[in-house]
């Protein structure tokens, strides 16, 4: 039978087998086929991003914004299924685990201090840290197995990626660094691995300094540049000119004027060295300067550094920020660009919630290995999810303003529950039993106090109508 002419067969039962590869080029721990540019591969690209973040101030500057951004958010586990006392616990334990939702927490240090090394995975690609477990007590004096803290494992160290059949990562291995001891392979059931863009079994992923690279070399290129233009121009060149016509009439011979020439270039040169502050010219021998146009030396190559500064800020989406340093720009545009930016910060929370949560997995499910240690098999659905907020925009603050004339035009009723939800989204506390109220009595208070008395009666009026 023909190939091309078999009929597509329909499938009736699962088929668990898995044909396809990832299409990584994954061999002696390397991973390649990715980049072509061989000093932005391994070490090569640790090596030039460190240097960016070190030197550039406007790659620095966007990335201090974006991780204050990132940090600035607040974390706690929430259970995996609403109402069911097995997740409720289980959220309990991963809470005080972490310190979170009023828990002191179990870990040497803060989670929140981890986060500064941890979202280091956003410019480079990727980060991996070890972690690092106890034994202690928990709040209700049973014995729990914690995490200490996630052990930081600097990319510069990194050496291979360990994978048996080149497509799953079996864990990792670093270089010796210095004369400490030498490090043992960790294995990926005790990782935990961030990776930004990954695709296959690209566990280094593209970071965000991947096409900044570009122009952050045109800006070094250009700033040495216009460095040596500034130096070889800095000091104009001096120029000996001579008048036949002036030498003609004081009767001055050939061999005087290569005389006064070559006195000229004597002072010429003593000047340049800074051996001469001076220059003494005549009627048939004087001094001029010779120089190219400034703008070829300054402001040309500035127009170019400052393209190249645009260009980094919008790799980080944070072009809003050069709003302030140019004569154009205006803050509805701004506002676009800091929603953008802060979706985006959104997003790189959500690949560390992403990698903390779920059931024990490669290089990552940190907490469902912990839930595993202390509790034994659960359900993944009633593993507790780790969530962020504080980072997106806040509706309540943004209505706040329409509230009142909302309840004054009767589109919304004042009552306890919208209080108390108010209360709940500024964390308020609970709202007292003595400060309870109905919604005809805040209307009351309410018109009251701003005079509406005619909009009170009405209002009385149509309520009673209603009863």
């Amino acid at each position: 039978m023909n190939d091309r002419n078999t009929k597509h067969l329909k499938a009736r039962y699962p088929n668990f087998r898995t044909y396809g590869i990832t299409g990584t080029q994954l061999s002696g721990g390397s991973i390649s086929g990715y980049e072509n540019n061989t000093r932005l591969t391994g070490l090569n690209w640790v090596n030039e991003a460190e240097e960016m973040l070190r030197t550039d101030p406007v790659v620095r500057r966007s990335w201090h914004m974006l991780r204050q951004t990132l940090l600035s958010a607040t974390w706690r586990f929430i259970p995996g299924v609403e109402g069911d006392p097995t997740s409720e616990e289980l959220a309990r334990y991963a809470n005080e685990a972490y310190g979170f939702d009023g828990h002191a927490g179990q870990m040497s240090m803060s989670f929140e201090d981890q986060l500064t090394y941890l979202f280091e995975y956003v410019p480079l690609g990727y980060r991996y840290a070890e972690e690092v477990y106890r034994v202690g007590l928990d709040s209700n004096g049973n014995t729990k197995i914690w995490l200490d803290y996630y052990a930081d494992r600097e990319p510069s160290a990194h050496n291979e990626w360990l994978s048996r059949d080149g497509q799953h990562l079996d864990g990792i291995l670093q270089n010796t660094v210095g004369i400490g001891k030498t490090p043992k392979p960790i294995p990926a059931n005790k990782l935990l691995l961030l990776t930004l863009n990954k695709t296959g079994s690209n566990f280094e992923g593209v970071g965000m300094l991947r096409p900044v690279w570009f122009w952050w070399r045109t800006k070094q290129r250009v700033s040495n540049m216009m460095c040596v233009g500034l130096d070889r121009w800095a000091i104009p060149t001096p120029k000996v000119t001579v008048d036949r016509s002036v030498a003609e009439l004081q009767g001055l011979s050939d061999s005087d004027i290569d005389a006064m020439v070559n006195d000229a270039e004597a002072q010429a040169q003593a000047f340049l060295s800074a051996e001469q502050a001076y220059l003494i010219e005549n009627a048939a021998v004087k001094f001029d300067s010779y120089s190219t146009t400034p703008y070829l030396y300054s402001q040309g190559p500035l127009d170019i550094i400052k393209e190249c500064d645009n260009q980094i800020s919008q790799a980080f989406l944070a072009q809003f920020a050069n709003l302030g340093i140019t004569d154009t720009g205006s803050r509805s545009v701004g506002e676009v660009h800091l929603s953008m930016f802060r979706r985006a910060a959104i997003n790189l929370c959500d690949i560390v919630a992403s990698r903390i949560s779920g059931v024990d997995r490669s290089g990552a499910g940190t907490i469902g290995r912990l839930i595993k240690f202390n509790y034994g098999a659960v359900e993944p659905s009633k593993l507790p999810r780790l969530v962020h907020t504080g980072l997106d925009t806040d509706d309540l603050a943004e209505s706040l303003g329409m509230l009142g004339p909302l309840v004054q035009y009767g589109l919304l009723t004042p009552d306890d529950e919208l209080e108390r939800a108010i209360r709940e989204r500024l964390g308020a506390g609970d709202l007292p039993e003595d400060a309870q109220r109905s919604a005809l009595e805040r209307t009351a208070t309410a018109n009251a106090t701003g005079g509406g008395a005619a909009l009170l009666a009405e209002q009385l009026i149509r309520r009673r109508r209603h009863e």
